[in-house]
């Protein structure tokens, strides 16, 4: 295992009980949260060092922070639905058909 992953381990370990840490990632790591976490979960899988229930807890945290929330699955957050929105409304009241 290299330095690298051996302070992957070392961070996921240490703030993984707290729920925090995703915003020292990219500046301790150079990756952005997803890429970190995605990484954890191979090294998971690759090395046989780690026990089964720290492997288990990493595991569930990784699919935890990759999971979609419910705003990334609703468009209707989004400033594009919302000026998409705005234009049909916009539209609808100047243009009436057969004027």
């Amino acid at each position: 295992m290299t330095k690298e992953e051996l302070a992957m381990f070392d961070f996921a370990l240490k703030l993984a009980p707290f729920g925090i840490g995703d915003e020292h990632i990219l500046t301790e790591f150079g990756v952005f949260p997803t890429v970190f976490y995605r990484r954890l979960q191979r090294l998971l899988t690759r090395h046989p060092i780690v026990n089964d229930s720290v492997r288990r807890r990493l595991n569930e945290l990784c699919t935890l922070k990759l999971a979609p929330t419910d705003r990334d699955r609703d468009p209707s957050h989004t400033r594009v639905g919302t000026l998409r929105h705005s234009l049909e409304c916009t539209t609808a009241s100047v243009y009436t058909p057969g004027s």
